[in-house]
């Protein structure tokens, strides 16, 4: 499950505003829709394995669960009428207003201390972290952003024992951030995919001399040895078949580089 958290300070937590001025008197609930777009929407679908909490004020909080989200669509307006709608169902426990979201009276820590139970890791979005490139992402991250304003001081204090991880230097909008987190995880989840067979040799050094050409363009190697059958306690040193595996996305460059530079690979 992936989570992103919006800290939403002006939007309102009554539903008395007007869907015809979102970035006015709706306390900029635009921005929380272009960033529930970017949690949610791909090509004709929706990611379902995505929550997005919204926290209003430090007073409502708002959950868009993928898995069971309903009736969301790309445009703005539509999206502020499913929060306005939400709020119109504020109680004293959480409702679900609409499938897939849910409204419910609730603070920062308090948020958090759901995300602990949850087992959940939460992580700040801040030009001050340590850059993502260089940080290994835990599984079931729950992401904090701000909405168009920093985190306030109150935020800062709640959120200071946190890991904090930096998307670059440059200040970024909230739903720039999500999709950029998206792109990245995405890979990763890929990186961390089935290997595929590229080409097999009779050989460590042939082996060697292989791997060490395909690292020259930045396509990561696993090798691994299939030592053949014998009615002897031992084999012969160097001539045991080593499979050239690489990732499936490189598949086809590792390839042509192969057949470049040695040999028309053998996958069979």
């Amino acid at each position: 499950m992936r989570r992103f958290v919006l800290l939403a300070h002006k939007a309102p937590v009554v539903p008395d505003f007007t869907l015809n001025d979102l970035p006015g008197s709706a306390g900029r609930i635009d921005v929380l829709c272009r960033a529930i777009g970017a949690a949610f929407f791909l090509s004709h679908d929706l990611r379902r394995d995505v929550e997005v909490d919204i926290l209003l004020q430090d007073q409502v909080q708002i959950r868009l669960v993928g898995e069971r989200l309903k009736r969301l669509n790309p445009d703005e307006r539509s999206t502020a009428a499913l929060i306005k709608h939400a709020l119109e169902k504020l109680g004293e426990e959480e409702a679900q207003s609409t499938p897939g979201i849910f409204v419910s009276r609730r603070t920062l820590p308090e948020m958090l201390d759901r995300l602990y139970q949850l087992g959940a890791h939460p992580i700040v979005l801040h030009e001050d972290g340590a850059p993502i490139e260089a940080t290994s992402i835990p599984n079931d991250p729950a992401f904090f952003l701000s909405d168009h304003q920093d985190f306030s001081p109150s935020d800062e204090e709640v959120l200071a024992d946190l890991p904090r991880i930096s998307l670059g230097e440059t200040p970024l909008h909230t739903s720039q951030c999500i999709t950029i987190v998206h792109y990245l995880l995405d890979r990763q989840q890929e990186d961390e995919g089935d290997l595929v067979l590229c080409h097999k040799v009779w050989g460590e050094p042939k082996a060697q001399l292989i791997k060490g050409l395909l690292a020259d363009f930045n396509i990561p190697v696993n090798m691994v040895t299939q030592v053949p059958a014998s009615i002897l306690p031992m084999t012969v040193d160097g001539l045991s078949e080593v499979r050239i595996m690489v990732r499936s996305r490189d598949l086809e460059r590792a390839r042509e580089i192969i057949a470049d530079y040695f040999e028309e690979p053998s996958a069979e």
